[in-house]
């Protein structure tokens, strides 16, 4: 928890805001993607479903192939506190079905389904896109389809197992991913492993975002040696999230990115 503190205060001091790019695919991104204020009919009912989840009080075996959870310990665990501290906030599906949503985002891979709140902001983009989603745990997985069933979500595959041993299965059998939304493995060597799988079967267009990039130092040195990666053209750090382009029009940068009402002094004159 420190290190994120201490992390936060690096990231809060060099971030900018919208104000001081000059990017006009940048400026679109942060204007029409980044954005959450915005309102879409699918919210409610996810948003709902989410409220549910963390009253929901049934008792869970857990199989936890990850990194494991900063508050959560044990091998018996309440979907409640799962849904309370495991999943992707309300902005961060909001993001992630944003993107899907301008970019036309129609093949769409996440590792780390979780309790499938995510994996259903992202199906809920577009009845087109088709979703492949990994999950290591066989209980939550469960979970997952309950709730992708519920919300009518017919476009969500959900495949069960270690990444390990389904990650290239699921990359041979769909269309090259448009969107790629890595949360499920909190560790820099299984992570640079995914992504390096996961790149040979990308496409220019494809979008790669990288969740907790701050979750520790081994993830923060990870997040680095993705920018640096050569393929990669534009990165978007918002702390919570790092987002990676491969567009060949763009220029190479790394942008740190706030929101402009927590830095209201930086309107461009000062850098």
């Amino acid at each position: 928890m420190w290190y994120r503190i201490k992390a936060f205060v690096r990231f809060y001091l060099g971030a900018k805001t919208k104000f001081n790019v000059h990017s006009p695919f940048l400026y679109d991104l942060l204007t029409n993607v980044l954005d959450t204020s915005k309102e879409y009919y699918a919210y409610g009912p996810l948003e709902n479903m989410r409220h549910q989840l963390q009253k929901d009080d049934r008792l869970l075996r857990i199989t936890d192939l990850g990194a494991g959870s900063m508050t959560l310990s044990g091998k018996e665990r309440e979907v409640k506190s799962i849904a309370s501290t495991s999943l992707s906030g309300s902005t961060k599906c909001r993001i992630l079905f944003n993107l899907a949503d301008h970019y036309g985002c129609r093949s769409v891979l996440e590792l780390g389904t979780s309790l499938g709140v995510s994996s259903a902001y992202l199906a809920s983009s577009s009845k087109n896109a088709i979703i492949k989603t990994l999950e290591g745990d066989p209980a939550i997985a469960d979970i997952a389809r309950q709730v992708h069933s519920q919300l009518s979500l017919s476009n969500i595959e959900v495949v069960t197992g270690a990444f390990d041993l389904t990650l290239e299965n699921v990359l041979v059998s769909m269309t090259k991913p448009d969107l790629v939304f890595l949360d499920g493995h909190h560790q820099r060597e299984p992570l640079l492993r995914y992504y390096e799988k996961i790149l040979g079967f990308c496409h220019e267009n494809t979008i790669v975002v990288v969740d907790d990039i701050y979750w520790s130092a081994d993830m923060e040195e990870a997040w680095k040696q993705l920018i640096s990666r050569p393929e990669v053209t534009l990165s978007v750090d918002l702390f919570e999230v790092g987002i990676l382009f491969f567009r060949k029009s763009l220029s190479k940068e790394n942008y740190r990115i706030f929101p402009f009402k927590y830095k209201p002094w930086k309107i461009g004159l000062f850098g």
